[in-house]
C-alpha cells in the first residue's frame, strides 16, 4: 500500500528565509517534528493533525488526514493553475524528513514540475540521504542549544551537510540566534560548516518575537555574533525573517 502523508497547509506566499527570500513559492507543509525549540513559530505544526489547511485561493478549504498521493497531487496542479508563476514547491514543516516513507515514495512521481526546496531542520541524516535525489536546493538549519532548548547536535548537522554537499544540491546553512544564543554555539557551527563545506552560505537568522516583528536580538549582540562566525567561516550573512517583516504567510 502507498504511503499516505499528514499535512499542515498548502498556500502561496514570498519565501521568507535563506537565498531565495522574496521569490513566489508554494509551501507544502508536513505536520510532525521531533523537536521541540523554543522559539518555533509553527507550533500547530509540530504533530499530526486531523485536517490540513488549503489556501491557495480565494476561499480558504481544509482537507481531513491522512491524504494520498493522488489527492496531494491534485490540490497542487489546481494551486499552480490559479497562482501564475512560482519558483519553486518549498516542502517544509514541522519536520519534513519525519515523513520520508511519503516523501521518497511520492516526490519521483510527482506530476508538478516545480524545483523542490527542501527546509529541514538537519537533524535525520538518513531520511535526509533518502529524499536528495528528489530535491533540488536544500535550507538547513543548524541548531543551538542555547536558544532551542534542545539538546546538541552537531554530529547530525554535519552528516546532513555532507551529505546534500555530495549530492551536488544547491545547499545554505540557517542559523536562528537571539539574545540569549550563546557565542561558544555561533563559533562552533562556524567553524564545523568551514571545515566540511566552506562554500556553502551561513546565514545567521535574527529571531522575531512570536506575534509582531520586533527582533529578539539587538544589534551589538548581532554584529558580535557575525563577526564570531566570519572569523571563522568564509561566507556569513545576516537575514532576517523577511515574510515577518512584510507580513506574509
Amino acid at each position: 500500500m502507498a504511503p499516505s502523508a499528514n499535512l499542515s497547509e498548502l498556500f502561496v506566499s514570498l519565501q521568507g528565509e535563506g537565498l531565495h527570500v522574496g521569490r513566489r513559492h508554494l509551501f507544502l507543509r508536513l505536520a510532525g517534528c521531533p523537536l521541540r525549540c523554543r522559539y518555533c513559530d509553527t507550533p500547530e505544526s509540530l504533530r499530526p493533525v486531523s485536517a490540513w489547511r488549503i489556501a491557495t485561493g480565494e476561499v480558504e478549504r481544509r482537507r481531513p488526514n491522512p491524504i494520498s498521493a493522488i489527492v496531494l497531487d491534485q490540490e497542487i496542479a489546481d494551486a499552480e493553475a490559479a497562482a501564475g508563476p512560482l519558483h519553486a514547491l518549498a516542502v517544509t514543516g514541522g519536520e519534513p524528513l519525519a515523513q520520508a516513507e511519503f516523501l521518497t515514495d511520492w516526490l519521483p512521481r510527482r506530476r508538478s514540475r516545480l524545483p523542490v526546496l527542501l527546509e529541514t531542520a538537519g537533524v535525520l541524516p538518513d531520511r535526509l540521504a533518502r529524499v536528495l535525489p528528489h530535491v533540488a536546493i536544500v535550507s538547513l538549519d543548524f541548531k543551538c542549544p542555547s536558544n532551542t532548548g534542545e539538546r546538541a547536535r552537531w554530529d547530525e548537522h554535519e552528516a546532513c551537510v555532507v551529505a546534500a554537499v555530495t549530492a551536488q544540491r544547491e545547499v545554505y546553512v540557517k542559523m536562528p540566534v537571539d539574545e540569549g544564543t550563546a557565542e561558544a554555539d555561533v563559533a562552533r557551527g562556524a567553524a564545523l560548516l568551514a571545515r566540511v563545506a566552506p562554500s556553502v552560505p551561513l546565514l545567521l537568522t535574527p529571531l522575531t518575537e512570536p506575534a509582531g516583528t520586533a527582533l529578539t536580538i539587538g544589534a551589538a549582540t548581532l554584529a558580535r555574533l557575525h563577526r564570531l562566525a566570519a572569523e571563522r567561516h568564509g561566507d556569513v550573512r545576516v537575514l532576517p525573517q523577511m515574510h515577518k517583516v512584510l507580513g506574509v504567510p
